[in-house]
Parts: structure tokens; sequence; C-alpha cells
């Protein structure tokens, strides 16, 4: 048994449709989760086999971060990978650095994070608790992830840009079979 505690405003995420959701996260993995609302938190209690225990856990941490549960159900595949930047350890906790780190991720109107998800194909969130999320196949999260990590470094959005085009091209050569 697994036991995960999730802020009760990602809980409602799974409760709604009458809880449709949270009965597709049961069915999918294999398990059973009870639910216990305390407060501004709720506690699951995952029972089941240890490899669904584990990919239902790495679902509610997708939707911890932000990610909708039909996003984070992508995880049931088999060239699925959740990754997460911790923007409070990169900043050092510096509060100010880590709030222009975000605006830097997600951009004007969200246009720059958009952008970071065409050019990578990795989904992107941006959470509440100074985490970015990011959901794809594994060359999509990697590159996503160093383009995040390029905007912390302090590169312009241009030059991140453009490497993201880059490693896009690569990608879909790779996938043509064509080495470049």
């Amino acid at each position: 048994m697994r036991v995960f505690v999730l802020p009760a405003k990602r809980l409602e995420r799974l409760q709604k449709e009458g809880g449709r959701p949270l009965k597709d996260l049961e069915k999918r993995g294999s398990v059973k989760i009870a639910v216990k609302k305390e407060g501004e938190y709720a506690t699951l209690e995952i029972s089941g086999e240890s490899e669904g225990e584990w990919i239902v856990e790495q679902v509610l941490r997708a939707i911890d971060l932000g990610f909708q549960p039909k996003q984070a159900l992508k995880l049931f595949g088999e060239n699925a990978y959740l990754e997460t930047v911790d923007l409070g350890e990169a900043m050092h906790g510096k509060a100010n650095a880590v709030a222009r780190m975000k605006a830097r991720i997600i951009g004007s109107e969200g246009r720059i994070r958009q952008t970071l998800e065409e050019l990578s194909e990795a989904a992107i969130a941006v959470s509440d608790d100074d985490r970015v999320g990011l959901l794809g196949g594994f060359d999509e999260v990697r590159a996503a992830k160093e383009a995040i990590l390029r905007l912390l470094e302090g590169k312009q959005h241009g030059s991140v840009i453009s490497f993201l085009r880059g490693e896009k091209r690569k990608m879909e050569a790779q996938a043509l079979g064509i080495k470049l």
C-alpha cells in the first residue's frame, strides 16, 4: 500500500463527473484508492499490485503538478515519463527569483510555455508550489527539461526556441530513420 497526499483543489479534478477520473485511475492501475479529505489536503491510500500502485502514484504526482487527469493518465503508456524541475531549489529558495523564473517559463499570456510545448511535444505544467512538471516521451521530456534549464541559466528566449527547433528536427529525422 502507498499513501499520497494531494491538495484538496487537485482532488477536485479527480472527483469531477461523479468521480469518473478517479474510477478510471483505479481501473487502469488495477488498484483501489481510499480518499480521506482533511481540510486543505486529502490522503489517498492506494492498494493493489506494486507496479500498479507505482504508476498510480506517478499519475497523482502529475495531477499534483497541475496536469489534467486526462494528460496524467498518459503515464500508463510505455513511452511516457514524468520529470520535475524544482524552481525553489534551483533559485536557492529566493522567492523573487522563483517568481521571475515562473514568468520566464510561462511568458506573456502563456505564449512561451505554449511554444515550448509545441516544439518539444512535451506537456508542461507550472505548479503553485514552485515546481515545473514535464510529461511526455523520453526524448520530448529531455528536450523540454533542457529548455527549462537553459531559461533558468538566463539564456534568451530566442536561443532556447532555436535549440528546441533543432531538437525537433533531430527527433523528426530519427523517427524517419535519418541520421543528422
